[in-house]
């Protein structure tokens, strides 16, 4: 099965022509705002990032409303689409569920491990419980999932220590197992111009967003999707806010505990430890913040004494805009003090490119990296993807990577990491 998925991806990749088996039977008909179309409406779905889940949950929908390479695949998840969309209707609850698994190989290693895998299934939701048709709904949002190997004994999340890179190869791909990531209130204010949120939280969805990154469906290297000068904690209780100032300017901030933990569900075991944040940024109108941004901002961690990690403190600039509905270049900056973070300086660019039919997506991203930590070498990280929208329902990623003298491992000049990404949505 892995075989086949890589011989389609990498066929997608090398710009050959659509099998036959995958053709709808007729010609292709253009959708060049497609993908800008899709960001759109995912960014007025909720106040987080495009990996966050109401954005991921409108994302996903609006997929199954464009053209479609297998219709006959299509078919299949219909019913069990209908069946989710009259729950909605009923209920005001919209629910999710989809399945990733990645695998990566990696030139050379510290160890004899060469190779990674993992799987991740998550259900998560949106309970609307408050506003009816207003525009200031409240929800309650979960997700929830389940983490874990595959073929291997090492998750792509570990997969760059044993090769000596500082840094993580397969963003949020582990072996953690199951847990309950995300439990939150989110409230709508001032027609949809402002809002909160509060409860357990991933403050990754809210800080720093640009809307290219999402681990799901773009880039797999943490240094492609974020800006690993900032510390940021894993998912915990905390509280974030924001506000359109104008029509144009906007303000946001978050507090989330410093301590967070994907799997144990604490309430601020390290007491007032905790992580601030706070943004001022610019685009051109509300529901183009995916897709046109600039923004600065600050960010300040605590002391974690029982963890041994020092107060730690910076800043960071961010810009992204698109052109023609079609291409997005992006480019980030951060500078931090303290030893929380990976990264004391990091900076990075790139693009993404939608495709007018099908909704195929490739991107193209680079960053170089002065580690926090004293005595260790600057890092550069290249990475390339194409995505083959297969189906509705399925994307196949075709992914490489480029790690310039990996940080932990000085007699290594370069390595490289390929990897394939399956998605399967509902």
């Amino acid at each position: 099965m892995l075989r086949a998925l890589s011989l389609f991806a990498l066929m997608a990749l090398a710009g050959l022509p659509t099998p036959a088996w995958a053709q709808d039977g007729g010609d292709a008909v253009e959708q060049p705002a497609a993908g800008a179309a899709i960001l759109r409406g995912a960014a007025e779905a909720g106040l987080g990032g495009p990996q966050s889940v109401g954005p991921q949950l409108q994302e996903d929908a609006a997929q199954r409303e464009t053209l479609s390479r297998r219709p006959d695949v299509d078919a299949f998840f219909d019913p069990a689409e209908a069946s989710l969309e009259r729950l909605r209707e009923i209920s005001g609850l919209q629910v999710g569920l989809d399945y990733q698994a990645v695998y990566q190989g990696a030139t050379d290693s510290l160890t004899d491990e060469t190779q990674a895998s993992s799987g991740s299934a998550r259900f998560f939701g949106k309970w609307q419980l408050l506003g009816g048709e207003s525009d200031n709904p409240g929800s309650l949002v979960f997700l929830l999932e389940q983490r874990h190997e595959l073929w291997n004994q090492l998750a792509p999340a570990q997969l760059g220590g044993d090769i000596g890179y500082l840094g993580i190869t397969g963003t949020t791909f582990s072996d953690s197992g199951a847990s309950l990531t995300t439990l939150y209130w989110e409230q709508a204010l001032m027609e949809g111009n402002a809002g909160f949120v509060a409860g357990r939280i991933d403050p990754t969805d809210y800080i720093d967003i640009l809307g290219y990154a999402n681990q799901r469906t773009t880039f797999l290297n943490l240094s492609s999707l974020v800006n690993p000068s900032i510390a940021l904690p894993d998912p915990g209780f905390g509280f974030g806010a924001g506000a359109m100032l104008t029509d144009q300017f906007f303000i946001k901030g978050l507090v989330s505990d410093a301590n967070g933990s994907l799997t144990d569900v604490s309430f601020f075991p390290g007491g007032d430890e905790v992580f601030t944040y706070g943004e001022f940024g610019w685009t051109p109108a509300r529901e183009d913040r995916f897709l046109t941004n600039v923004h600065v901002g600050a960010w300040h961690v605590d002391q974690r004494v029982e963890a041994g990690v020092p107060e730690s403190q910076g800043v960071v600039i961010s810009a992204n805009v698109t052109i023609d509905d079609m291409f997005m270049p992006f480019v980030r900056a951060g500078w931090s003090d303290g030893d929380a973070p990976f990264y004391k300086t990091a900076i990075s660019g790139g693009f993404i490119y939608y495709f007018p039919n099908y909704r195929d997506l490739m991107g193209f991203a680079a960053a170089w990296n002065e580690p926090a930590a004293s005595g260790l070498a600057d890092q550069t990280t290249l990475e390339a993807f194409y995505r083959h929208q297969f189906s509705d329902n399925i994307a196949i990623t075709a992914d490489a990577q480029l790690l310039f003298n990996p940080a932990l491992s000085p007699d290594e000049d370069q390595i490289a990491v390929f990897g394939l990404r399956a998605r399967v949505d509902l």
